[in-house]
């Protein structure tokens, strides 16, 4: 039996109406409608005043609406993915700094440079690629916590200011 089902059953059995209930777990009794229909799920607090106001345990509420734990795992997976986001994006800061600041670090022998642009290049792939997993993530869920447009703009800069940086290369040559 899905959590939706579990909660409306439970919630006929202690004779409440969804406003009566809402007001027992201090939320609407839209977020009530919601919970029972299957739009969203209970938030941790909520699911455990749940599982004390009907003296159900929370490990058989979890067992027996394992949706709750997809979702845990989904909202997981995507945050986890979001945190590896931004170290590619602030190596590359630092690698594009570097490369670009070589009139005051001193100038850096041919090799290093190749050797930073690939990296910025690596970096750049990677940034893609969990764009692409948050991406394929969000559309088996409803949450969305992918900072897109900032990483859009992110891979624009480094591939407008790596093409500048080789093309300002080859020039000096």
């Amino acid at each position: 039996m899905e959590l939706n089902q579990i909660l409306r059953k439970k919630r006929q059995e202690y004779h409440l109406t969804q406003e009566q209930l809402a007001e027992k777990l201090y939320v609407s009794s839209k977020t009530v409608s919601n919970w029972e229909t299957g739009k969203t799920f209970l938030d941790i607090n909520s699911l455990i005043r749940l599982s004390k106001l009907y003296h159900i345990s929370l490990d058989n509420l979890l067992v027996e609406g394992s949706d709750i734990v997809r979702d845990i795992d989904k909202k997981t997976r995507l945050m986890t993915l979001k945190r590896y986001m931004w170290l590619p994006s602030i190596l590359n800061l630092i690698l594009i700094l570097i490369v670009s600041q070589q009139k005051f670090l001193g100038r850096l022998s041919t090799i290093s440079t190749v050797l930073i642009l690939i990296s910025i290049a690596l970096n750049s792939g990677i940034l893609i690629y969990f764009n692409q997993e948050v991406k394929q993530e969000e559309q088996t869920t409803e949450v969305s916590i992918r900072p897109n447009k900032q990483v859009q703009g992110f891979l624009l800069f480094a591939v407008l200011f790596v093409g500048s940086m080789i093309v300002a290369y080859l020039m000096k040559k």
